[in-house]
């Protein structure tokens, strides 16, 4: 038999880049660049996300805090210019008055530092008939003083009745303030916006009351109040033209802009391009309020057109939903509209997030605006300093895993191929001789099937086929070993937490380099070690003590465990399982740890923010309450400056009332004495020759008669405007009732007098007319209905120590409960509602008497009255 070369000549060996090591080397390269890249990717987007809404609530705390200032201080100015209304309208006659009150008001200490100036501006002829503009305005000077200005009722100067801030009043009840749109004010040329709160009296408006507010003061406010924020605030009218902003003097469209307009926010975003998305957010929210005005209107079109006819084509909308929205009063508290992030803000150069809010009552919108440039920064630095950290690991463990696979397993195969080239089967024996592992098993393995060729060369396909089989099953059953051993490695060696198994005994079996790394101590040192040998004595004592509540539990539990580093201890979460063997008996504790320190300092540190934030929302709350105080000290001032008002009008309604009452008397008797003189005259004129001695004696009767009631008018009206005298009260009243003869014998009425005729008291007599006939005519016009036959009434009069006691009683149809416990309330509140609680209001403020009224259904009404006669 010829014999065959054992192997046949080979191709040399393959190519660098097409060879195993090679690509193994590149395949791990790869799946470590996938892991970093995605672990850096979701740190960045977990990190940013933590960020942006931190920024986000951070952005809106500082929001409310400026709008709570805004509004203490705008509250306080509707305060001022609604308590300058009433001064107004209760002075509004009295002009020294009104010069003395209203400059009082504009200096209160607590609204000094903000107000420029305010007045009062009366529609034509409403406080003084001979003037068309009666206006009453000071303002400030440079030197701060306040001084009067009557520029504005000038004939040169435009009419303000025609102002912005003037007209929409007409449509504000009393108590409402109007906040106009920013303006320059023509005369003192300071930008400007002004408080305007409507002045009415009997349903009929009769002018506004102002109250300036210097926008370089408030632009001062806004500054103050973000001093310890990195940022700044801009404020907005409902006009969007700007209030306040860190550039002040670059609001103003030109020095030589003669219409005095300020600059809106869209002409500012056209000169910054970075504030066109807030502009656009603006005109939404704007589109938005006035369509929810118009679906909901309050005033008619016509009313609108009527109002916005003088303003613009751009401002005519926004106003009138203004005026509409405030008629229906839904909105009262702040609330946020939009959240806009810009990338590049011009003013502090960096990324920021700006919040827009909208203020009730005044509609201004403030605008938030905030840096998220140093918290990006914190994100950046972390993704840099854990991605190099990551690709610095990942290229050790390349670089020892390509050393470890290369002098274990690549290095002896290629040995192994080259003694195959050269037929050397004497290496080949040797190596498997030397090596106890896979390589060694492959080389006897070699070393068999060349002994079998040796033997049996006719199986030679055969052998060399099953040879090539068993290889190739070899070589895949070594490839996914190595594979799972590569895995299990690089899981233990890279992973971001520690991992460690300990055998019953507590000894260390397994540590990942992580744990080497935090513990700072060689793994040689850590494996076969106990607790014990590594950690102080009371550590160990906890560590074994919850592995053996994991080997009693046989499940899964969670501790948190100080781990001493060299830097310290520092927390890791725990979880710790039970290690089986497929016998199902434990064999050793398992552990994977995290690092939660930072996360527990992070929460230490939230909690100290949130204990701070608590604290200024004390100090906050306690200056609020001090403004509520002094705002309750002035609205119980208002209130009782209204009380004095109403007595005030309650008094000349009763005057009024009663001067009525009295004209009506005078007109009826004096027109009964002319129908008498007339009828006399007719008959004297009738008198015939022969009967001209009886008619005669009667027209001398009733000339008489006539001559009687002259006197008793006399008596009656004569002494109204004379000083107090003695009145003669039996005969006044004697007097009076004669005089009411027509009326009584009319209403078929009797009056009993019991009156002492020996009865005289000091008095105004025309006094006393009013109040005794307003008394009886009430009882005429009230007391009795057309079926009772017997009318009578009961009027008594006498002196009871130093008071005058009067009593009026009739017997007629009386007073239903409901009125009458209606009347009693009336004379209680010193209500002017009717003609006895007018009677009892002028009694009691004149001559500080009472009145009592008794009454029951068809049995009469008892009238009583009293007051000293001392004060008459």
């Amino acid at each position: 038999m010829d014999k065959r070369p054992i192997i046949a000549p080979q191709a040399s060996l393959t190519q660098w880049q097409k060879s195993l090591p090679f690509k193994l080397s590149l395949l791990q390269l790869i799946i470590a660049s996938i892991l970093i890249f995605s672990t850096a990717w979701v740190i960045l987007n977990i990190q940013t996300q933590q960020i942006s809404e931190q920024q986000t609530l951070l952005n809106q705390n500082h929001g409310q805090i400026i709008i709570a200032k805004l509004q203490e201080m705008t509250s306080q100015v509707e305060n001022q210019v609604n308590a300058i209304s009433q001064i107004a309208m209760l002075y509004r006659h009295e002009p020294e008055q009104l010069s003395k009150s209203i400059p009082v008001l504009l200096s209160i200490e607590s609204q000094k530092d903000i107000i420029s100036g305010g007045g009062i501006w009366p529609e034509p002829g409403a406080f003084n008939r001979q003037k068309f503009r009666d206006s009453l305005f000071w303002a400030h000077n440079i030197r701060g003083e306040l001084v009067a200005i009557d520029s504005y009722n000038s004939d040169n100067f435009p009419s303000y009745h025609t102002e912005e801030w003037y007209r929409p009043t007409r449509f504000f009840p009393a108590g409402k303030v109007f906040w106009s749109k920013s303006y320059v004010d023509p005369t003192t040329h300071e930008p400007m916006v002004t408080a305007s709160s409507a002045m009415w009296v009997d349903h009929q408006f009769i002018g506004a009351a102002t109250t300036d507010i210097s926008l370089e003061k408030l632009n001062q406010l806004l500054r103050n109040a973000m001093l310890d924020v990195s940022g700044y605030v801009v404020a907005i009218d409902h006009q969007n033209q700007i209030l306040a902003f860190p550039n002040r003097d670059n609001t103003r469209q030109s020095q030589s802009d003669t219409t005095h307009h300020l600059m809106s926010f869209d002409a500012l975003a056209k000169v910054e391009h970075a504030f066109t998305p807030i502009a656009s957010a603006l005109q939404l929210a704007d589109r938005s309020f006035i369509d929810q005005a118009i679906a909901e209107r309050v005033f008619t079109q016509e009313q609108m057109d009527n109002l916005t006819r003088l303003s613009s084509d751009n401002e005519r909308e926004m106003l009138s939903a203004i005026v509409n929205d405030n008629a229906k009063n839904h909105f009262t508290t702040p609330r946020r509209i939009a959240s806009i992030a810009l990338t590049m803000d011009p003013v502090l150069k960096a990324p920021s997030l700006v919040s827009v809010f909208l203020m009730p009552h005044t509609y201004w919108k403030i605008l938030v605006v905030t840096p998220v440039a140093p918290l990006q920064d914190t994100a950046k630095k972390l993704i840099e300093k854990v991605g190099l950290s990551l690709v610095a690991i990942q290229m050790l463990g390349l670089i020892s895993l390509f050393i470890l696979q290369h002098r274990l397993i690549m290095a002896p195969i290629m040995e192994m191929v080259r003694a195959l080239k050269r037929n050397d089967s004497a290496s080949i024996e040797l190596k498997a001789k030397e090596r106890h592992d896979e390589v060694g098993l492959l080389a006897k393995t070699f070393l068999s099937r060349t002994q079998q060729l040796e033997i049996a060369m006719a199986s030679l396909d055969a052998s060399n086929l099953a040879l090539e089989q068993q290889l190739l099953s070899q070589q895949h059953v070594q490839q996914e070993l190595n594979r799972h051993k590569e895995q299990l490695r690089s899981l233990l060696d890279f992973a971001s937490t520690i991992i460690y198994i300990k055998d019953l005994n507590g000894r260390y079996t397994l540590v990942n380099h992580k744990y080497c790394e935090v513990l700072g101590i060689e793994r040689r040192k850590i494996i076969g070690a106990m607790d014990f040998e590594l950690f102080p004595a009371p550590l160990a004592q906890l560590y074994q003590q919850n592995d053996q509540r994991v080997n009693h539990r046989h499940d899964a539990l969670h501790f948190e465990e100080p781990i001493p580093t060299p830097r310290g201890e520092i927390i890791y979460q725990m979880t710790k399982f039970d290690i089986r063997d497929d016998e199902d008996n434990s064999i050793g504790v398992g552990a994977i740890g995290f690092n939660v320190d930072l996360k527990k300092r992070q929460e230490k540190a939230q909690e100290k923010l949130l204990e701070q934030q608590q604290q200024q929302i004390k100090e906050q709350q306690h200056q609020t309450q001090l403004a509520q105080q002094e705002l309750a000290l002035m609205r119980e001032q208002i209130g009782e400056l209204n009380h004095e008002i109403t007595q005030q009008i309650q008094l000349n309604l009763n005057k009024q009332q009663s001067l009525k009452l009295m004209q009506h008397f005078l007109a009826e008797v004096i027109n009964q004495m002319m129908q008498e003189q007339d009828r006399l005259l007719a008959q004297v004129c009738q008198i015939r020759q022969d009967e001209y001695v009886d008619q005669s004696a009667k027209a001398v009767h009733l000339m008489s008669q006539q001559a009687v009631r002259l006197r008793q008018i006399s008596q009656l009206f004569t002494d109204q405007h004379s000083e107090i005298r003695p009145l003669h009260l039996a005969q006044f009243l004697q007097h009076l009732l004669s005089l009411l003869q027509p009326q009584l014998l009319k209403a078929q009425v009797k009056v009993n007098l019991n009156c002492d005729e020996l009865l005289i008291i000091d008095g105004n007599a025309w006094q006393y007319l009013q109040f005794f006939y307003r008394l009886l005519n009430n009882t005429l016009q009230h007391a009795f209905k057309e079926h009772h036959q017997h009318r009578e009434i009961l009027l008594q009069l006498d002196k009871r120590g130093n008071e005058l006691h009067i009593l009026l009683q009739d017997n007629g149809v009386g007073i239903s409960t409901a009125h009458l416990e209606q009347l009693r309330h009336d004379i209680l509140q010193r209500q002017c509602t009717g003609t006895l609680s007018c009677l009892n209001l002028w009694i009691k403020y004149e001559l500080n008497g009472e009145l009592i009224v008794n009454s029951e259904l068809n049995l009469g009404t008892q009238i009583e009255c009293y007051w000293p006669l001392a004060t008459v």
